[in-house]
This record gives structure tokens, sequence and C-alpha cells, in this order.
């Protein structure tokens, strides 16, 4: 991703709700796993980053928003599923934030020990997890006979 790319600075309040749900989940899933400490600095503008430290906190401005699509995603596909059903998908997704801590620790390699590395590791998480919640979002729609799709074990 390049800077131009970059969201626009959220709000705090926004930045603070995403970090909450973000928070929230990650406890649900078994605990935080490791990951670049958050940036001191405030991102300023996103949309005009000068210094790696900016780049570094827009980074991670974008991967709390899309923590919270994330968040968001799996609170809305859990609707209507029985506990076992919860328990397994927890079980999942702890499996999954250890995958995607890894593979973005592995794709940053090249920066390793440089100020860029946090900035390519959150963009990594990002990323990820973008896709991790539209992968989720596409089993509320599956087609009738997909039996690799997760229904509901109870009926709405």
């Amino acid at each position: 991703m390049h800077a131009a790319t970059l969201p626009m600075n959220p709000s705090p309040s926004l930045a603070a709700r995403a970090g909450a749900l973000a928070a929230a989940w990650l406890l649900a899933a078994g605990g935080a796993l490791a990951q670049p400490a958050p940036p001191a600095a405030a991102p300023g503008d996103c949309n005009r980053p000068v210094t790696q430290a900016q780049l570094n906190a827009c980074a991670y401005e974008d991967f709390l928003l899309a923590q919270a699509e994330l968040a968001a995603t799996l609170q809305r596909v859990q609707q209507g599923w029985a506990g076992s059903q919860r328990d397994g998908m927890r079980k999942v997704q702890k499996a999954w934030l250890q995958f995607r801590t890894e593979a973005c620790a592995f794709e940053s390699g090249a920066a390793a020990g440089g100020s860029a590395q946090p900035m390519l590791q959150w963009q990594c998480a990002a990323r990820m997890t973008r896709e991790r919640a539209a992968a989720l979002a596409a089993t509320v729609n599956c087609p009738e006979g997909d039996l690799a799709c997760v229904r509901p074990a109870v009926a709405r």
C-alpha cells in the first residue's frame, strides 16, 4: 500500500471505538498476539504523511479500522449460531490471528529492525484482516447446497 492510498485520519473517538472492538474480539479469541507496538506519534494527515513515524501511525489507524470491520462482521455472521459453532469459530479465529501475525512478520522481514517495519506489518495486518472479514461475510450469502458454508444450527 502506498502512502497516497492510506485513509484519512479517523476521529479519535472512531479510533478508540475501533480499538475497543478489536480488543474485545482478540480477548474473546484467546488473547492478543504479538504485533508491533502502537505508534507513539499521532498520525496527522494520512493523506499527506511526511515522516516515517506518520506513515507508521497511519498504517496503525488503518489496521484499527480493519479490526473494527472484522469484529462487526464476526458479530453479524455469528447471529443464530449455536454455542458449539461460536466456540469453534473462536478456535479458528485464534489460529487465524496467529497465522496473520506470523505471515506479516515474515512479509515485513526485509525491513527488520528498520523504521519502516512497523508500517509494513500494520499494512499487512490491515490487508489480511479485510480479506478475512470479506471471506466471513461471504458465508452469510452462500448458495443453497454449499456444504462448506457454515449455517446456523438453529432456525432464525
